[in-house]
């Protein structure tokens, strides 16, 4: 019997012989109906019913916990089918199978925790640790996009058998900051739509979050990206260079941009950014015109953001939207899926199908401009369940106190407690309600 033959059954087995991984993670029998099934489902589930159901929640609303009792329903089925499948089978120690488990807890507590929730138990211990746990049923219920999001990607990856032996250091480089720009994107559109009064509020300003961001990111950039005891070549000299600007423009952005104050200095790393990774050593066919068509993306990101805070933001003014300021988070997250689709495998792969780059291109471009829609589609019906910016109280905005002015925002960046009957006062607010939807 072959090493493949319990292929034509179902299920897999764990036990195969290491020599079929010499070359890749997966082995190249066809991915299966049951296999396909089991991605269709956790795409479903993580990609779309989870984002669903957290923005729901956010809002209060009735359909909330329907959206994630059929989403874990759905990612239960899909993790069972995950066992049962037939067709290429996959190394046994692959990060998609390890994050698994973060998964699947992460689902337990979140799920659990709302049950326990909706008991309303208050009494004695109860009503002591009620407040702990609502805090943490919504942290995980705001972490599940995010992790099942990194293990849909360790799925793609797994998949096809990539980032695997001497491919495994460019291909999380590439995921990784791909998926930076992706999420940065998402951020800045959150902040455009819904976060002007959660900034206003702290004193300062998205560049000064920003800026931190960048400086500790550029720091582990710049101790994790060559092996010590290794000898060093073109990478880790250019991902080692690149995290050392990184932190030192952070720490830029942070003085500049401290007491409230606008900066461009978080968009100049952007296009710097750019400018280096155009010049990356490329050893793949079609490289070096992805990673150009990446980079001119990425430059149009950092340039349209300088145009905005210079020429378009107006200081306490964040009700009104111009289209301009769709382009920022709109060209990040299209050049962060350029840049997670240049890998040397994927390249390679392209060549040995006999795709050209162009229509490669227009694929990788379009699922950005989807991502983008989807994003903004969770945001928009954030703004309408809880009637931001409060157009039918007829220009009132809930208030929390008698000097702070409590926007609709608040409520998607820094939840309450969770109650069932919220008792607000409204205070006049004159706000401008021509906004670009």
């Amino acid at each position: 019997m072959s090493e493949h033959d319990h292929d034509s059954g179902m299920g897999h087995s764990h036990n195969l012989d290491p020599s079929l991984f010499d070359e890749s993670a997966a082995t190249n029998e066809p991915i299966g109906l049951i296999m396909t099934l089991h991605i269709a489902f956790m795409v479903t589930s993580f990609g779309i019913l989870y984002p669903l159901g957290m923005v729901l929640g956010l809002a209060k609303n009735k359909w909330h916990v329907p959206t994630q009792v059929l989403a874990s329903t759905l990612f239960v089925i899909g993790y069972f089918l995950a066992h049962a499948h037939n067709g290429r089978n996959y190394e046994p120690h692959i990060a998609h199978r390890w994050f698994a488990d973060i998964v699947i807890w992460t689902v337990l507590i979140q799920f659990g925790l709302g049950v326990y929730l909706k008991l309303h138990l208050e009494k004695s211990i109860h009503g002591r640790i009620r407040p702990a746990l609502v805090k943490i049923h919504k942290i995980t219920g705001a972490a599940i996009p995010v992790i099942g999001y990194v293990q849909i990607v360790l799925g793609v990856i797994a998949s096809l058998g990539f980032c695997y032996g001497d491919h495994t250091g460019q291909c999380l480089a590439h995921f990784i900051m791909g998926s930076s720009f992706v999420g940065y994107g998402i951020l800045l559109l959150l902040s455009l739509r819904v976060g002007g009064p959660w900034l206003l509020r702290r004193g300062q300003s998205q560049e000064w979050y920003d800026s931190w961001v960048i400086m500790l990111w550029g720091i582990v950039n710049t101790f994790t990206e060559h092996r010590w005891g290794q000898p060093w070549n073109h990478g880790d000299y250019q991902h080692t260079s690149m995290g050392i600007i990184w932190w030192a423009a952070g720490l830029v952005g942070i003085v500049l941009s401290r007491n409230g104050k606008r900066s461009v200095i978080p968009s100049v790393l952007i296009i710097l950014t750019a400018v280096s990774f155009q010049g990356h050593a490329q050893h793949v066919a079609n490289s070096g015109a992805i990673h150009s068509y990446f980079g001119y993306m990425l430059m149009a990101g950092g340039l349209s953001r300088i145009i905005e805070i210079c020429f378009i933001w107006k200081e306490g003014q964040y009700d009104t939207i111009s289209p301009w300021q769709y382009l920022p988070p709109l060209t990040l997250i299209l050049s962060g899926l350029l840049f997670m689709g240049s890998t040397e495998e994927q390249l390679g792969l392209l060549a040995y199908m006999g795709i050209d780059i162009s229509s490669y291109m227009n694929v990788l471009l379009s699922f950005g401009l989807v991502v983008f829609l989807f994003a903004f589609c969770l945001i928009y019906l954030w703004e309408k369940l809880t009637h931001y910016p409060n157009h039918n109280n007829e220009g009132y905005t809930e208030v929390d106190s008698e000097n702070t002015i409590l926007d609709a925002s608040s409520a998607f960046l820094e939840d309450d407690d969770d109650q069932d009957e919220d008792a607000v006062e409204l205070k006049p607010t004159h706000r401008n309600n021509n906004r670009y939807e």
